[in-house]
């Protein structure tokens, strides 16, 4: 991974990494507070050879005392030592126990011992350190002594005695805090790594050019004032423009024979490709096209209730011969665009879209109108899709950004040519303005030479709201 990719996987991932680091930050600090202190003193004792000895010279006894502390150390914590001080405090604690809370130690080089003994108290720590200090000095004493007449050849004195310490050597909140929160930042990192790596959604224009060979036809960035209305037609909004570039990017998919006939569909369903039926449609007619929007998705139909419109008559009818074409096609938010609904659902709408009726009927639009956009079902789960798609012009595969799968890309993209359709572009939605500023989509740097209609147009509000949530993309 490179740093640049390690960055843009931080930026993309680091809810998780402070999730993580604060989770492990948070129970570092309920362990600290948890756990029982824990103190600990120290005593320190000063080994000498007794001036009867027989060691010749005083370099002679110094360099025998070297050698015998180093034994000396593990004498300080045998049951010689500690059984007489666990005898002496009377709280019923073994040898065993005291061996885990007494320690020795000698600096190299020299012939001090250091005694360091731990307690629940200051008092307790520096009590035991002191009583295992006195014991160890008699014991030692008392190997060293040749004979029981005899005086010992080393004397053991406590020139340093334990002390009441002022601050638990466990649990320390600070050392705690510190420990958790950087083993957080480890595992979080890991963790987002490891997501990242495992994650095949799509995460930018960038990554879907680089899946298919092509750029996206339009970004439609998340924005909530996109609810208010279903299309965009203010000036200057990121995801209103995004329209209007699949709109002026259709022109270029085929200059000498542009798509008049389109079908709008996505992998599976929740990606926007109702949606973006609805504002290709209108962004069409307000470029002074006659365009007709036909809901083709038998199955979750959406185009009626985005747009306010009557539903419960359209295509199915017009199929079946129940009604003329001319009857059920509803004006909509703009004078030059017509729609046709779903109507009723059919028990098998992958066969009464591939019918004969529905071949002479796309035929009839495309005659009687500049663009018909056709919004299908996911091409995915159902086959209407690739139907459709072999009877147009071509199909336009919306993607959601962080949600559809790079896999799910490709298998849509080889079914729909399989049935000998035809891909004219993609369309990605949702995605966040950051990824856009990142370089992951198109901004808009540059002033605009043309404005559109600057007329808003509301659609019909039902029940204190409005009638249809576009930007929710729920088709």
């Amino acid at each position: 991974m490179t740093l640049h990719e390690f960055l843009v996987m931080l930026r993309r991932r680091w809810v998780l990494v402070v999730v993580v680091v604060v989770v492990f930050g948070a129970v570092a600090g309920v362990r600290s507070a948890l756990t029982e202190p824990v103190y600990q003193a120290s005593a320190q004792s000063f080994v000498t050879t007794s001036a009867g000895q027989q060691t010749g010279t005083a370099f002679q006894g110094s360099q025998f005392t070297l050698q015998r502390v180093a034994s000396y150390v593990s004498v300080a914590t045998s049951s010689e030592v500690l059984g007489p001080v666990a005898a002496t405090r009377g709280g019923g604690e073994s040898v065993a126990a005291l061996q885990r809370e007494v320690s020795a130690s000698s600096p190299e080089g020299t012939v001090l011992v250091n005694i360091t003994a731990t307690g629940p108290t200051p008092e307790a720590a520096s009590d035991l350190a002191n009583q295992v200090s006195r014991e160890f000095s008699l014991v030692v004493e008392d190997l060293e002594r040749p004979s029981p007449s005899e005086a010992s050849t080393v004397k053991v004195t406590v020139i340093e005695p334990a002390t009441p310490p002022t601050r638990p050597v466990s649990p320390r909140l600070s050392t705690d805090l510190a420990v958790g929160l950087l083993l957080g930042v480890f595992v979080g990192l890991g963790l987002a790594i490891a997501r990242h790596q495992l994650d095949s959604t799509v995460h930018g224009a960038q990554e879907l050019q680089e899946l298919l060979g092509t750029s996206p036809l339009g970004v439609v960035t998340a924005d909530r004032r996109a609810a208010e209305s279903v299309t965009a037609v203010e000036p200057g909004q990121l995801w209103a423009e995004a329209y209007r570039s699949v709109r002026d990017n259709l022109r270029f998919v085929d200059v000498d024979a542009p798509p008049r006939t389109v079908v709008v569909t996505s992998a599976t369903q929740s990606e926007g490709k109702s949606t973006t039926s609805c504002n290709l449609a209108i962004a069409l007619a307000q470029a002074g096209q006659r365009v007709v929007l036909v809901d083709a998705d038998l199955r979750r139909p959406a185009i009626a209730r985005y747009l306010g419109l009557e539903g419960g008559a359209g295509l199915t009818d017009v199929l079946s011969g129940a009604a003329a074409l001319e009857e059920l096609l509803q004006p909509s938010v703009s004078p030059l665009l017509s729609v046709l609904a779903a109507g009723r659902t059919p028990p098998d709408p992958a066969t009464l879209l591939g019918s004969r009726q529905m071949e002479v009927l796309l035929a009839k639009l495309a005659s009687e109108n500049d663009v018909v956009i056709i919004d299908a079902p996911p091409v995915l789960p159902v086959a209407d899709a690739s139907i459709l798609a072999s009877a147009a012009d071509g199909a336009l595969l919306v993607v959601r950004h962080d949600r559809t799968r790079r896999q799910q890309v490709v298998a849509s993209v080889e079914r729909l040519t399989a049935s000998q359709g035809r891909l004219l572009g993609t369309v990605m939605t949702f995605v966040p303005r950051r990824s856009l500023n990142a370089g992951y989509g198109y901004g808009y740097g540059y002033g605009h030479q043309s404005q559109p209609p600057t007329t808003r147009r509301r659609i019909v509000r039902r029940r204190g709201r409005s009638a249809s949530a576009p930007e929710r993309l729920s088709a």
